[in-house]
């Protein structure tokens, strides 16, 4: 349903796919710090609408992911959660057409075991999403324009420099990210045989002041950067900044994008996230998201799969033509299977990310949905006992 951003190609496969893209409305409540969103709404629509005031929201950080399959996946990415939670602890209520085409309400006190299965339990599987109540925040400014934050940047380019550059950054995570809430960044690593980087980027919720002090002490302990950059921008700015591209590439560009959600990172693991790649055609930016060191902002009661994980890697594999589908295909799942068995001896990797579904996934009810799997399968059955809403790897009910 709604036929964006599906990296498993589900929207093109047989079937019907309905289109949510005229479900533009939204609805801000400054009293009550909540706003209403149809499904048909981007993120970049969302963060134009609030573009200007003191609040912002747990959204994605590609400019046109839709506002509901995003947060109802769980809804991870944003670089505020480690302030406020992930998009589906945010959500308050949800407006549902369910098999036969009865509206629903879905929240904490109407129809709960939908509200808790559609927060992290994955869009088009239990009904079609029409609108949704989500949480805003007021950000912690001081002495910026209204709306804005820090936005921090840091870059290196020596491949040579990677993995002390890692390691640092590892440590920093457990001793200092760990403890201060207000940071929130990703890792960008990017190689192939004609050119490399990687990239730290992220925002900090408090004062300039603080983010200097917390970061130079840890900048000074490993290879100094290419580019060191800190500028100030509101969350519609940040999108323009990361979800866009600022570099030439094909239409036709084609990708296919695994995930794996870790507890921690080996230096096993490091070697596989390091690795060159064997053909300049193929590129890869593996992502590390860093999405929870602490229990404050966590709603345990949702059936989002993975409250004890503290990163989801994500490699990105691109290529340009058609003829190498397969060829890509193999090399990115065969990536995939070495990460796995270097985290194994640690258990590092739990499970994978349902908004990075990857339809070779192997035991996938497990990776996405963990012990959640029985339950969300009876609620289905309540829910869907027809299984009217179904694609690969969505929830089946029982007996179906």
């Amino acid at each position: 349903m709604g036929g964006r951003h599906s990296y498993g190609g589900y929207c093109s496969h047989r079937g019907v796919v309905l289109d949510s893209a005229l479900l533009k409305k939204l609805e801000i409540d400054w009293k009550s710090e909540t706003i209403t969103m149809q499904a048909g709404l981007i993120w970049s629509e969302v963060y134009a609408a609030l573009n200007g005031s003191e609040y912002a929201i747990i959204g994605g950080l590609c400019p046109t992911v839709g506002v509901v399959g995003y947060t109802s996946a769980g809804g991870y990415n944003s670089l505020y959660s480690r302030s406020y939670g992930l998009g589906s602890d945010n959500v308050l209520s949800f407006k549902v057409a369910t098999y036969n085409g009865t509206i629903v309400t879905a929240s904490s006190t109407s129809n709960p075991d939908l509200y808790w299965a559609l927060r992290g339990g994955g869009g088009g599987n239990f009904g079609y999403v029409l609108e949704m109540t989500h949480k805003i925040h007021r950000i912690n400014q001081t002495n910026l324009p209204t709306g804005q934050h820090s936005f921090l940047s840091i870059t290196w380019s020596n491949r040579n420099d990677f993995r002390a550059v890692l390691r640092n950054w590892l440590i920093f995570v457990d001793e200092v990210a760990n403890f201060d809430t207000r940071i929130g960044f990703d890792v960008i690593i990017f190689t192939n045989s004609e050119n490399s980087f990687l990239l730290i980027y992220g925002s900090f919720n408090g004062p300039h002041a603080d983010l200097e002090s917390i970061f130079q002490p840890w900048l000074s302990k490993g290879p100094k950067p290419d580019i060191y950059t800190v500028k100030n921008f509101t969350q519609f700015e940040v999108i323009t900044v990361t979800g866009t591209a600022n570099y030439p590439f094909p239409v036709k560009e084609r990708q296919h994008i695994v995930s794996a959600m870790a507890i921690n990172i080996t230096e096993a693991m490091l070697d596989v996230l390091l690795e060159s790649q064997p053909n300049t055609t193929f590129q890869i930016s593996q992502y590390i998201g860093v999405i929870y060191l602490h229990d404050t902002n966590k709603d345990k009661n949702t059936a989002w799969a993975f409250p004890d994980i503290t990163f989801d890697i994500a490699p990105g594999f691109v290529w340009y033509t058609s003829e190498d589908d397969s060829t890509a295909i193999n090399i990115a799942e065969s990536w995939l299977k070495r990460l796995m068995n270097a985290a194994a001896p640690t258990g590092s990797i739990v499970g994978g990310y349902l908004n990075y579904i990857d339809p070779y996934m192997d035991n996938w009810q497990q990776m996405y949905y963990r012990e959640h799997w029985d339950r969300l399968r009876e609620i289905k059955t309540v829910w869907d006992p027809t299984w009217y809403f179904r694609f690969p790897q969505g929830i089946p009910p029982n007996n179906p």
